[in-house]
């Protein structure tokens, strides 16, 4: 999933923590619509689990790499260079969680951010670490 550029898919949800983010990443690095996508934080089954059925369904595996203060340098390796992502971090708009599309580059050790679902297009607070960051293979 590093070759094709993802669309650009706009959140249309915009509660903290009951959001459409993920789903409109998910919707923007598959190429699909926003319909086309289930809103995973709403599934019964829990965002990551609902997250690994959606990807299987289409031939491939998700990984969830956990990021962090002391986790955020040498955790990602070649493989994952110039891969888009989904990187989960903490919004400018108030203290919860927001994702966004993101492209690991292994040169600098960090993300290169590629689009923000909110419309105000503020990507994450980079005065904070990343929690994670979901990668499809």
């Amino acid at each position: 999933m590093a070759g094709l550029a993802p669309s650009k898919v706009y959140q249309d949800d915009f509660h903290p923590g009951k959001g459409n983010a993920l789903q409109a990443c998910a919707a923007s690095i598959f190429n699909l619509t926003l319909e086309e996508v289930p809103n995973f934080i709403e599934m019964p089954g829990g965002y990551e689990d609902e997250m690994q059925t959606f990807c299987r369904s289409r031939g491939l595996v998700m990984e969830k790499v956990a990021l962090g203060k002391d986790t955020n340098e040498n955790v990602l390796g070649p493989e994952y260079n110039g891969k888009y992502c989904i990187l989960r971090g903490t919004s400018p708009r108030g203290d919860h969680g927001h994702v966004v599309v993101a492209q690991f580059d292994i040169d600098i050790e960090d993300f290169a951010m590629i689009h923000d679902p909110h419309p105000d297009h503020t990507f994450l607070d980079e005065s904070k670490n990343y929690g994670w960051a979901m990668f499809f293979f």
